[in-house]
């Protein structure tokens, strides 16, 4: 699961070049809970700065940045990097057995990505692997979007699926051998993992330079996931709201 940093203004503009709120730059905060899929501390807040900024060749959208290789009406192909925010701490670990795990750190994923906006809705797909080396990972991402326009309030509904290869899986929710002997727990040595998600934004204009959001996710973890001695749940949830100007 990771945690979406919400870019709306960018949003709205890959899937309806039209819609007059998006600018090239805006600054605002966010505010963000997400729920953890491990026996540990169960939820991360924060609140974080949002800037988004596009010129129609680099952009910044929250955590996310790169540049365009293609941006018309239709097409949208990027060079990219982001912040993958999925994180284990042992000193979180409910019990002895969790508290002498390993630490899960976050990372930076780079690759690419390509959307097709047509009359149904956009098509995203992304490639991009762990360009710190914590995982030495790859993850791909496959996503249907789409903009429902009610007067001021745009909503946002996204259905997809996340890949992880091996590597990424057993960094996030592998147990070694080593883990396995100091804890107690089972070795455990997943392989790929795909997963599922459904997402819903929403946006409401308030001025011509003022707009809020809000964002609720939800992640259903795959039994190659579900079944590692690390995780006690069974979906993870993300929510957001904040607040962006526009220049």
């Amino acid at each position: 699961m990771m945690k979406s940093h919400i870019s709306i203004a960018i949003v709205l503009l890959s899937l309806n070049p039209a819609y007059s709120m998006a600018r090239d730059f805006s600054l605002g905060a966010g505010g963000f809970l997400s729920t953890s899929p491990y026996d540990a501390k169960r939820d991360d807040y924060s609140v974080w700065p949002v800037i988004n900024y596009d010129d129609d060749t680099w952009y910044i959208q929250g955590d996310d940045a790169g540049r365009y290789l293609i941006n018309d009406d239709v097409n949208e192909l990027k060079i990219k990097a982001f912040y993958y925010d999925l994180s284990y701490k042992s000193k979180h670990g409910h019990g002895e057995a969790m508290r002498s795990l390993n630490n899960r750190e976050s990372t930076v994923m780079s690759g690419m990505s390509y959307q097709r906006t047509t009359f149904l809705g956009a098509f995203h797909v992304q490639l991009a692997g762990d360009v710190l080396n914590n995982s030495q990972g790859v993850m791909a991402n496959f996503a249907y979007l789409n903009l429902v326009q009610i007067g001021l309030l745009s909503l946002i509904p996204e259905i997809g699926v996340n890949w992880a290869n091996a590597q990424q899986t057993r960094y996030y929710y592998g147990i070694s051998a080593q883990e396995s002997r100091r804890s107690g727990l089972n070795q455990y040595d997943p392989s790929a993992n795909v997963t599922p998600y459904v997402s819903l934004t929403a946006d409401y204009k308030l001025t011509s330079h003022w707009d809020t959001y809000a964002s609720a996710r939800t992640d259903f973890l795959p039994a190659t996931v579900r079944n590692s001695p690390m995780v006690s749940q069974n979906e993870t949830y993300a929510f957001s709201v904040g607040i962006n100007y526009s220049f």
